[in-house]
């Protein structure tokens, strides 16, 4: 029996010793035929057998053979390839567009995949390598151009600074009306705090919560466009969706990726300043003068360009590794940051520091479960704007001052007047503004399949932060109140969570009609906590601290922000062969900031798909067309609604004594907080969409075209009030908004030889934003936190006109439009203010060119906006400070029009005085509204990948560098700054403040030198 057992034993050990020795490893690297680029994710498996690996983000795989074996290759819209194994040790495989199918997917509602033939509403796909080539910190401005009907403003040039987006328009008056931000599934936080520490939003403008994430850990981004599109995704994607897909494990055996990159910026654009005439009041010269209304210089004068030196060049670094894997039953990824951004102004910085984890493994045959979880530390130092004592005071510098020169012999701040600015370079050492955020995004998911037609996913995550915001004024500033020092503190948590439970089956009948059922249960729970902490009056001048002031000067507020809504929905998707598409789908919402009587809200949404050279095959009506390869109509009607912000149901009170409004003195409602209504109904939009989807010559040409129209009613109105009503501000439901607008996405591979290719991808879009309707009289609704400096011009949306209104100061007028002089001859400015400029758009493109050569690369995006009024408050503010190149004329002049008092044409002479500037011209705003048009080379990058034959000796797989231009051409008539503004920052809503440019730190051109490798 042992004899028998050994010669068994031995004999197995033999067999299993030769099929291991058969085995051989197989190495490659799977690329587009397209357009050679690596292929991640592509599926390389055994064909007859469940042993399979992916690849990795380069494109390589690595997989255990034996020879005779079948490898099969297969990624979504690809055809697939099989390829039998012989004794080569690398096989390299280039895919080829399915151009019968075209499995192209997007990801919609709740991380789900659908093929976007199948979709009745109109998605766009942004790839990693797209977002790569454009080298922004911030996730928001990667998208820049390369999205139809996606508006994108960044907000200055400051490190950090926040960007506004808006799709398709507006659908709020007073709301947010900026797009929802979802990572793998789960909501996540991209708010912009409005005021921070007690200061204004146009004065420190905050970041956006989108900058925390990093770029090269994104796979994909998914722009959700219409109601129809993020529908299921409830009440916070009223406004559209952003859906972020990160990248996973895949690969095979592990691979190591590092990329580095070192940048520079400079100012982009500044503007002009007059050097005529020298620091001075009246004509009279003065060392003691804030201003530049002096005599002219003189030849032996000197002329400080303040303006220009302030600004430096700024360096930037970043690091990325990241290792990626996968087994046949599990896959991994991990990856770690640092970003560190100089700014153009001295002392300026943002840095960001990230780590994250992902991994998911089967359980049996039947059970997936996964996890991720990312930590974020960044940090952000700036100061204040937005006014002449902030660091754009050296706009108003005299130039026959040196600004450098901010000390005086004693050591203290220079001041040129007590009722002056700081000196901004003084300001840079003693007024910062600092704010620390420590984020943690956790995803749990679990996968189960109990049979073929079920599926259910559970879904659990969270998004929590901490934002530690300080804010210092140094002992020795001249801001009325504070020349002893000040300092605000405000800490913040945040936390966002959100559970989903999804069960979809999916059913074929007859082999021609397929269904498919999704229904889910989604609740989420937002949590805001905010302590706000003043002091002025250091003890030391040295030492800012809250506890360096009296304590009879602090304050300390709290302010605690819950808000819960859970949701049920379903989708239901039907189809005839894959060649019409039906889709319903509904949801109903419960918000915690509702009245328990309107709370509950049921908004559907129904579309439809139809292949017409599919339909017209199958019908047997046409012969195989080789100019028409793909043709599809679409259309989609939906309905969605959006609740009001949390606990504005009822009027808060407070213990400040009220001398503003009539009421009561002692413990008064708030007057600074909004009058409570009890009775506030949701906001409602309803939507329609129609498009076409075409291609041509074999895909070589395609062509996407959307026209669209929302109406948005029962606006939630945050309004002005009489001083009768106890308060400034109210709100209310009422007021209509209209969205109508087309959209065009042009692509086309002008090349397609094996060694070159050309690609082109371009995109229009167009919006019109109309209020159509307003409650009781208002033919307005105006925008507190969109001021500019001196009040001369703000934010509001006009009844019967643009939602994107300047509502500013005009010059006096009788009803034929002829100027009314006052009996001193000089203009009048009107009192009332009025419709003076429209930011929206006439309309926006980008067009990308892309070009392959083998190994190298280069791609550029030319980004369009033709129309959009701009505001000039920094203009504005130059006239008052004399430095503005209209003060040149101060001789005099007779102003055409009639003296109001007698209807008499006027015909005195009057003095072009430093009086005549500062308090009648720059207190009307129509003569600082500009067309804001421009066309700019976005960026331009050139990369090179070195010859795998060239690495062969060498521990890299692959290396890849790369030189990134941003910014380097601006073609404007805009007098200003870059026309790329948003004076008040991303976080105030309705109708924005992008459009104004009020003082803030202006936009940069850069350059990127980078380094990627794969070992």
């Amino acid at each position: 029996m042992r004899k028998l057992l050994l010669l068994l034993t031995l004999g197995m050990s033999i067999c299993f010793s030769r099929v291991t020795a058969q085995q051989i490893t197989v190495n490659g690297r799977v690329v587009s035929a397209t357009d050679d680029i690596p292929l991640p994710g592509v599926s390389v498996k055994i064909k007859g057998t469940t042993q399979a690996t992916g690849t990795g983000n380069d494109g390589r795989y690595s997989i255990r053979v034996n020879p005779g074996q079948i490898l099969t290759f297969s990624f979504v819209g690809l055809v697939t390839q099989e390829i039998r194994v012989g004794s080569q040790r690398s096989i390299d495989v280039r895919l080829q567009a399915d151009a019968t199918t075209l499995k192209e997917v997007a990801v919609t509602a709740f991380g789900r995949e659908q093929q976007t033939k199948s979709l009745g509403f109109s998605t766009q796909n942004v790839g990693s390598r797209e977002i790569g080539e454009s080298q922004q910190p911030n996730l928001v401005n990667a998208l820049q151009g390369k999205a139809a009907g996606v508006q994108i403003t960044n907000s200055g040039g400051s490190p950090g600074a926040s960007s506004n987006i808006i799709i398709r328009g507006g659908t709020s008056l007073s709301g947010n009306n900026q797009p929802l931000f979802v990572v793998d599934g789960i909501p996540v936080d991209n708010t912009t705090p409005v005021s921070q520490g007690g200061l204004a939003a146009g004065v420190a403008p905050a970041s956006n919560r989108a900058v925390d994430l990093n770029p090269e850990d994104i796979a994909s981004v998914t722009v959700l466009k219409g109601p129809a599109a993020a529908a299921l995704y409830g009440i916070r994607a009223a406004s559209g969706a952003i859906v972020i897909t990160t990248k996973k494990g895949s690969g095979g055996s592990p691979t190591v990726s590092y990329n580095t990159t070192f940048s520079t910026d400079n100012v982009n654009k500044l503007p002009e300043l007059q050097s005529r005439y020298k620091q001075g009041e009246r004509g009279a010269f003065s060392t003691t003068a804030a201003n530049s209304w002096g005599p002219e210089y003189a030849t032996t004068d000197l002329v400080y360009d303040n303006l220009g030196d302030f600004f430096k060049t700024g360096f930037t670094q970043s690091h990325d590794i990241s290792v990626s894997g996968n087994t046949e039953r599990s896959t991994f990824y991990a990856s770690a940051s640092l970003f560190d951004q100089g700014g153009i102004v001295d002392k300026t910085d943002f840095a960001r520091k990230s780590a994250r984890f992902n991994a998911d493994t089967k359980v049996g045959k039947k059970l997936t479960v996964g996890a991720s979880a990312n930590y974020i530390q960044s940090s952000r130092n700036y100061f204040s704007q937005g006014s002449s004592n902030g660091i754009m005071g050296a706009l108003f510098w005299p130039r026959s001052d040196n600004m450098k020169e901010y000390l005086d012999e004693n050591g203290n701040q220079r001041v040129l007047s007590t009722t002056g600015n700081d000196n901004p370079y003084w300001t840079t050492r003693n007024k910062p503004i600092t704010s620390d955020v420590n984020r943690i995004l956790a995803i749990g998911n679990v996968v189960y399949d109990p049979f073929d037609f079920l599926n259910i996913t559970y879904r659990l995550g969270t998004d929590y932060y901490t934002d530690d915001f300080q804010s210092v004024r140094g002992a020795g500033t001249i801001v009325t109140g504070e020349e002893k020092g000040a300092i605000a503190k405000a800490i913040s948590t945040n936390q966002v969570t959100t559970s989903t439970l999804l069960a979809t089956v999916k059913k074929s009948f007859a082999d021609q009609f397929n269904a498919s059922f999704t229904v889910g249960h989604n609740i989420e729970d937002y949590r805001r906590n905010t302590t706000t902490s003043t002091g002025v009056n250091f003890y030391d001048p040295t030492f800012p601290s809250l506890n360096n002031t009296p304590t009879a000067t602090r304050t300390v507020s709290n302010r605690l922000e819950r808000r819960r809504i859970i949701g049920l929905f379903g989708d239901l998707n039907l189809d005839w062969k894959e060649i019409i598409y039906l889709n319903f789908r509904g949801r109903n919402d419960w918000s915690s900031t509702l009245p328990v009587s309107d709370r509950s809200f049921f908004y559907p949404s129904v579309s439809t798909s139809i292949i017409l050279t599919d339909l017209l095959k199958e019908l047997g009506s046409t012969a195989e067309n080789n100019f028409v390869s793909f043709a599809k109509l679409r259309a989609s009607w939906a309905r969605v609604g959006k609740d009001a912000p949390a606990h504005v149901l009822a009027t808060t009170l407070g213990t400040t004594t009220n001398t503003s409004t009539i009421n009561p003195r002692g413990f008064i409602t708030n007057v600074n907080e909004n009058y409570g209504n009890p009775a506030l109904r949701p906001e409602f939009t309803n939507s329609i969409e129609f498009g076409a989807d075409l291609k041509f010559i074999n895909n070589r040409l395609g062509l996407d075209v959307t026209y669209y129209k929302t109406n948005s009613d029962d606006q939630i109105l945050s309004i002005r009030t009489p001083p009768s009503s106890a308060s400034f501000l109210a709100y209310l439901n009422g007021g209509r908004i209209e969205n109508e607008g087309a959209e065009v996405i042009l692509n086309f591979q002008a090349l397609t030889s094996t060694d070159l290719k050309w690609t082109i991808d371009v995109n229009y879009s167009m919006n019109r934003s109309k209020v159509s309707n307003l409650p009781g009289n208002i033919d307005r609704v105006e925008l507190s936190d969109a001021w500019v400096d001196n009040n001369a011009a703000q934010g509001a949306a006009f009844l019967n006109g643009t939602m994107y209104g300047i509502n500013g100061r005009v010059w006096k007028r009788n009803a034929e439009g002829v100027l009314l002089i006052g009996d001193t001859g000089y203009p009048q400015v009107q009192s009332t203010y009025q419709l003076i400029g429209d930011r929206n758009p006439d309309w926006l493109g980008g067009i990308t060119n892309t070009f392959r050569y083998k190994n190298a690369s280069f791609s550029f995006l030319w980004d369009f906006r033709v129309g959009g009024d701009i505001y000039n408050g920094t203009q504005n503010a130059l006239v008052r400070s004399g430095l503005s190149s209209k003060t040149l004329d101060r001789g005099s002049m007779v102003f055409e029009g009639i003296v109001e008092s007698t209807g008499q044409p006027n015909a005195r002479s009057v003095e072009l005085t430093q009086d005549y500037y500062q308090t009648i011209y720059a207190n009307q705003g129509y003569d600082f509204v500009e067309n804001g048009s421009w066309a700019r080379l976005r960026y331009a990058t050139f990369a090179y990948s070195l010859p795998t034959s060239l690495l062969a000796k060498t521990p890299f797989k692959t290396l890849q560098l790369s030189l990134t231009g941003r910014n380097l051409v601006l073609i404007t008539d805009y007098s200003g700054v870059d026309p790329e503004v948003s004076g008040s920052g991303a976080g105030v809503g309705g109708t924005g403040s992008f459009g104004f440019d009020n003082l803030g730190v202006p936009a940069t051109r850069g350059f990127d030198f980078g380094l990627k490798l794969t070992f």
